[in-house]
């Protein structure tokens, strides 16, 4: 058995011993150490015959990598396993890019899903849509990636170019995608008037320094006679949970945002704390499938302090915390330690953030993948969440007047 073989096997043991301690400090108590020697056996077992019984002789390390990143996909998207040379790759550039494609993706139910698209983006222009699904990226198939591992395949140097094959609701089978790579910089965050009472800002990703420039659009609505607002927030993915605590600090001015808690990560809270003037008008939130991340934790916060209306569709669920952890043989883990909790107790990811009112409600239309409203038509009369939103604000905006 080579060296690297061994650190593999070593490698997924210790990760199994993991796996099965969390599920019993969850759920197994007592039983939890004779549960983990037997599972321990069984992997043991199972390799021994692999190895001995199998019809050709088997590519053990082949085997091992497959069975830590299964063993990885079991726990959440992000979790990752790197190669050495991976690993190497991605110490000296954590960031993917300089430019991409303009899509945000994770997986759910072992499929890998376009959560997000950029407008404007090179994949926006080729018409692929939240929802639909990816199957492969240049020749590597994504049921072999984690969601980390695909945003950097994606990414790349500016003018390069990537072939993505996407399965939509409309196409039964793979679609062929050769996408030019861009430079995209941050989205602006846009405002005007909806009506004489209420003010529109629109934010598309949680980048450092958008509460200063969210901050600036509230304050140029206030003074143009807005008593109300909608911060719509659809189709707004990734970015910095930072800018989201100091976002819901321009509209909760104290007590919990947000929280943090693992395993071996103890609970860290993220307390309101404005930087400068706090808007107190009443308030809606529009969210949708496409929401997920930083944007999440906003929506979550004005929901779970009871600051204002959440309204739309519920959230993706984007909400971890992870840790760089090197492995013996120059391989590498990026490790989920910690989940993004709300005000309420309940975690972002996997569960998302449910509007207080749904828009449209169940049974209204039918179950679709696809967004409620088309990106193009946010803010406009067509725009069915966000009418709502406007309805909701109307009635409150008189009991403000009389404050």
């Amino acid at each position: 058995m080579s060296k690297r073989l061994r650190y593999g096997v070593i490698l997924i043991s210790c990760l199994l011993v993991m796996y099965i301690v969390i599920g019993g400090v969850l759920g197994q108590g007592t039983s939890t150490n004779e549960q983990t020697y037997r599972d321990l056996g069984v992997y043991s077992e199972v390799l021994s015959r692999i190895k001995s019984n199998y019809v050709t002789e088997p590519n053990l390390e082949k085997v091992t990598g497959g069975a830590i990143r299964g063993l990885l996909q079991s726990l959440d998207p992000y979790s990752t396993y790197f190669t050495p040379e991976q690993f190497k790759n991605y110490l000296a550039h954590p960031n993917p890019g300089p430019a991409t494609v303009g899509i945000f993706a994770s997986e759910r139910a072992g499929f890998a899903a376009v959560v997000s698209v950029r407008a404007g983006s090179p994949a926006d222009k080729a018409g692929i849509i939240p929802g639909d699904l990816i199957d492969r990226i240049n020749d590597k198939p994504v049921r072999e990636l984690s969601a980390v591992q695909i945003e950097r395949e994606l990414a790349g140097e500016p003018g390069t170019t990537v072939d993505v094959w996407i399965v939509s609701e409309s196409e039964g089978k793979p679609k062929k995608f050769t996408l030019t790579r861009e430079a995209l910089g941050d989205p602006p965050v846009t405002a005007r008037m909806a009506n004489s009472d209420t003010g529109y800002v629109y934010v598309g990703s949680f980048h450092k320094g958008v509460t200063a420039e969210i901050a600036a659009k509230v304050k140029q609505l206030e003074g143009e006679g807005a008593k109300s607002l909608v911060l719509d927030l659809r189709d707004c993915a990734g970015g910095e949970p930072d800018e989201a605590v100091q976002t819901a600090s321009l509209f909760i001015p104290s007590g919990l945002i947000t929280y943090t808690y693992g395993q071996q990560d103890p609970r860290h809270n993220y307390m309101a704390a404005p930087s400068g003037s706090v808007f107190r008008m009443p308030l809606a939130v529009l969210i949708n499938r496409a929401t997920a991340g930083p944007a999440e934790i906003v929506a979550d916060a004005v929901l779970g302090r009871n600051r204002g209306d959440v309204v739309g569709h519920p959230s993706f669920g984007v909400g971890v915390v992870q840790k760089v952890i090197p492995v013996g043989d120059g391989s590498g883990l990026l490790l989920s330690v910690a989940k993004y909790y709300g005000p309420n107790g309940t975690a972002i990811q996997g569960n998302g953030v449910t509007p207080n009112v749904l828009v449209p409600a169940p049974g209204e239309v039918p179950a679709t993948n696809g967004p409620v409203v088309e990106p193009k038509d946010f803010g406009t009369s067509g725009d069915v969440q966000y009418q709502r939103a406007l309805e909701i604000l109307k009635s409150q905006v008189p009991a403000s007047k009389a404050a």
